[in-house]
């Protein structure tokens, strides 16, 4: 869960550049790459976002059994109308079509990729791939009720789950050809030269294969933002993964947990409790 959150900082301060820059039909290949020569990968820029706050959503409805819907819109209202006041970036965390979700009453049908950004709990929270599947599904439905996200959603936690019990890429890799019928054929180089920014979840298969095409949590982290495009989720969902198939988080918690809220860290520590329990 910690991989999420680090992913999303990570990314934070490339988002709105690639944004803004497939507005103009540009690739600033440049800006994309320099992420492939630190040391580090926060500095005092970086910030968390909607994917931080709805990852803990997720997991606070998972340690005190409530809704996830409740605890989506509970957490969409408290922190929708936050001003993050940065030159670069968007005038609001979360998008208009998120919070009217929030203020209404009815189930959105969103194919959006925040279902898959903040379902990383659920991959680390049960213990049967069962239960996995099933709260997946019940994390995306309340307002991303679209097969695509559902299904997004689904795989994002089962290779999370996949990868906390023993599964090697080559393993992973193999499920995900036979039960979801996925191809990853893709380039590293050919995608930093030409991706752009997509905010919906048909950038699964791209975070799979950076995830699978990866040493550590690190250059998992680094080579999704390398890519460009919506960076700070992207990451987010390869951190997720990431963490689960390597660890390499441990480094950076202190850094995130001067960032984050207290109240994340609290439900943050909630949780990585409930797993070493079981």
């Amino acid at each position: 869960m910690y991989g999420a959150i680090i992913g999303d900082i990570a990314g934070s301060i490339y988002e709105y550049p690639e944004f803004r820059d497939k507005l103009k039909g540009n690739i600033n290949i440049e800006r994309r790459l320099e992420i492939l020569n630190k040391n580090n990968l926060i500095n005092d820029s970086c910030f968390y976002s909607d994917d931080t706050i709805l990852t803990i959503a997720i997991l606070d409805s998972i340690i005190n059994n409530a809704s996830y819907e409740e605890k989506l819109r509970e957490y969409g209202l408290k922190y929708g109308t936050v001003k993050l006041n940065k030159d670069n970036y968007f005038n609001n965390m979360f998008s208009p079509g998120f919070i009217k979700w929030c203020k209404g009453n009815c189930v959105g049908t969103s194919y959006g990729n925040g279902a898959i950004m903040r379902v990383s709990p659920v991959g680390y929270l049960f213990n049967s791939l069962e239960e996995v599947k099933e709260n997946a599904k019940l994390a995306a439905y309340p307002s991303h009720n679209n097969e695509l996200a559902i299904k997004a959603a689904e795989i994002v936690a089962v290779v999370i789950f996949l990868a906390r019990n023993g599964y090697t890429k080559k393993e992973l890799l193999k499920y995900l050809k036979l039960v979801y019928h996925i191809e990853l054929n893709y380039n590293l180089e050919i995608l930093q030269r030409t991706n752009t920014f997509d905010g919906t979840c048909n950038v699964l298969e791209k975070c799979l294969f950076l995830l699978l095409n990866s040493d550590d949590f690190d250059s998992a982290i680094k080579n999704t933002i390398s890519i460009g495009g919506d960076t700070d989720t992207m990451a987010c969902i390869v951190g997720s993964m990431a963490e689960a198939m390597y660890g390499g988080v441990n480094k950076y918690k202190e850094e995130i947990n001067k960032i984050i809220p207290v109240e994340f860290k609290q439900s943050l520590d909630q949780g990585y409790k409930r797993i070493l329990s079981k």
